[in-house]
């Protein structure tokens, strides 16, 4: 049975094992990976080590050797990466840094003595002994890392006694039962592990009856959460990965009353139809745990390059820079849920919370990165002034594949239209173009070439939402235009200013047994390379 993993830069750190045969070289070798199995919670995963399973194509290209997988802390690089014995092997050369040469010391001297991969998996299968086996992976940097002292989390510092020996004399004991490459996963800290079990409701309830016995976890979080936000909250922060309107109340059906009967299926619970959101899925850069506000350095022009005459002088040509500012946005949402609800609601309150204000705000933040420059809004992509524009005709018309391609042109011509680059637009707009046929009646695109979010227009993939706008305006059209998007959205940044902030009010509706929810997240988007965007705005349906 084959199974495909999650592609993502993942970590596994090896107890360090000189193996450079000249103590007095500038050079280092060492294995950095083994086939030995790492849990990764659900599974063990296993590193063929077959030549073919392993793609050394970036390491030997002058990988970097960092610090603490630290890019801005270089102190090497690979010289050379190979396959022995069913291990992965590298010699690295030692930088001349300040730095560099501090850690050498302190890696010649047994100080620091833990290698870390950074890797990708390109394709996994399933062995007989039930591990998910990489056959094809990636190594992308080597690391020097150091390690807490907490043996639960990085690496079992008994792996290697401690000695005085140089580095290149060490030899693993006999009877050592695991090998010098013993490798695992790192472990989420307490806070990572704690924050995963976070419960909202009760934390609620704790903030409006004033007792938090019954929430220890919560209030240890909440302490955490208001020293890494430098400030204490008026309700309840919630942290990054646990955060999610509509009256949630017992005697109403359509507001809640539905979800108390003697005969409920949970499982079944139908939740309102919300616009599919894309821009994350489409690759736009998340800027997390943003504090005040941020200046992001950027190249608006390049150098130019000159032909010269012999023994001539070449202009001075530096290019220009700029800067992308950022500041928190706040958008929130309002609900309210009764007391009697909150404990007989057969699908569990805690997810029904969560699940809606995540959605509702995911939805909005969604829009708002497409279009935006409402009122107290940030500008998303359609109201970012300089971004490609095709105009239709002076009062719109109706959207032909002519038009999709002069689109994709006002990107190309800008040097910016790369193979990651999509098309975005809603239904209507799908609908209109599924419907383009030629002369003989034939369409032009296959109505059913694919699911929404695998279709593809001039070979770029083509994404749905009713998040792009409907409503515009062009002449005598009013209100009933259409957008189309083009574009590379990993230069769409979309800045989170720190934790989802919940405020409770308990007394507004204290008579009903009612309590208020609002919350709160500070956000910001802004557009990297204006150049990097096109938009139709004038599409008639």
């Amino acid at each position: 049975m084959k199974k495909v993993l999650e592609k993502k830069l993942v970590h596994r750190f090896v107890d360090l094992i000189d193996e450079t045969s000249d103590s007095q070289t500038d050079q280092l070798t060492f294995s950095f990976s083994s086939e030995s199995p790492v849990n990764r919670g659900h599974y063990s995963e296993v590193l063929d080590h077959d030549v073919n399973s392993v793609d050394l194509s970036r390491l030997r290209n002058s990988a970097p050797f960092l610090f603490n997988h630290d890019m801005n802390k270089p102190i090497g690089r690979v010289v050379n990466a190979w396959i022995e014995d069913r291990k992965g092997r590298a010699t690295i050369e030692w930088g001349t840094s300040d730095l560099a040469q501090q850690l050498r010391r302190d890696t010649e001297t047994g100080i620091l003595r833990n290698i870390s991969v950074g890797y990708t998996v390109e394709k996994t299968e399933e062995d007989e002994e039930g591990n998910m086996r990489a056959v094809i992976w990636q190594p992308h940097e080597l690391s020097l890392v150091t390690v807490p002292a907490d043996t639960n989390v990085g690496i079992d510092r008994s792996l290697l006694p401690p000695t005085s020996k140089p580095l290149n004399e060490r030899i693993m004991p006999q009877e050592q039962a695991l090998s010098p490459d013993y490798l695992y996963e790192s472990k989420p800290d307490e806070y990572e592990r704690s924050s995963k079990d976070f419960s909202i409701v009760k934390a609620l309830q704790a903030t409006v009856s004033g007792n938090w016995s019954e929430a220890g976890k919560e209030r240890e979080i909440q302490q955490e959460l208001s020293h890494r936000n430098g400030r204490t909250s008026q309700g309840i922060f919630v942290p990054h990965n646990n955060w999610n309107t509509r009256d949630y109340v017992k005697g109403t059906a359509t507001a809640g009353g539905n979800l108390v009967a003697s005969m409920q299926m949970p499982d079944s619970f139908v939740d309102v139809l919300r616009a599919k959101s894309v821009v994350s899925e489409l690759g736009a850069t998340v800027l997390p745990g943003l504090i005040g506000d941020v200046s992001i350095p950027t190249r608006t022009a390049g150098a130019t390059a000159y032909f010269v005459a012999e023994s001539g002088s070449i202009t001075e040509s530096t290019g220009t820079f700029g800067t992308i500012t950022m500041s928190p946005k706040v958008m929130g949402a309002y609900s309210k849920f009764s007391h009697l609800m909150k404990l007989q609601a057969t699908p569990e309150i805690e997810g029904l919370i969560r699940d809606d204000f995540i959605s509702t705000l995911a939805t909005k933040l969604d829009s708002v990165a497409l279009n935006g420059g409402g009122s107290n809004e940030p500008d998303g992509i359609i109201q970012t002034s300089g971004i490609g524009s095709v105009a239709i005709g002076t009062n719109g018309g109706a959207i032909t594949l002519d038009k999709v391609l002069d689109l994709k042109q006002t990107v190309a011509v800008d040097n910016a239209d790369v193979a990651n680059c999509a098309f975005v637009t809603n239904t209507a707009v799908e609908n209109a173009l599924s419907k383009l046929k030629d002369g003989n009646s034939a369409y032009h695109l296959n109505p059913y070439a694919g699911a929404v979010g695998q279709q593809q227009l001039a070979n770029r993939s083509f994404m749905v939402t009713n998040n792009v706008p409907s409503t515009l305006t062009k002449g005598s059209s009013s209100g009933v235009c259409s957008a189309m998007i083009y574009g590379n959205f990993s230069d769409l940044l979309l800045g989170i200013f720190v934790e989802v902030e919940i405020l409770v009010d308990p007394y507004s509706a204290m008579q009903t047994g009612v309590t208020a929810v609002r919350i709160l997240q500070a956000i910001d988007i802004k557009v990297r390379h204006a150049e990097s965007f096109g938009a139709i705005q004038d599409i008639t349906t």
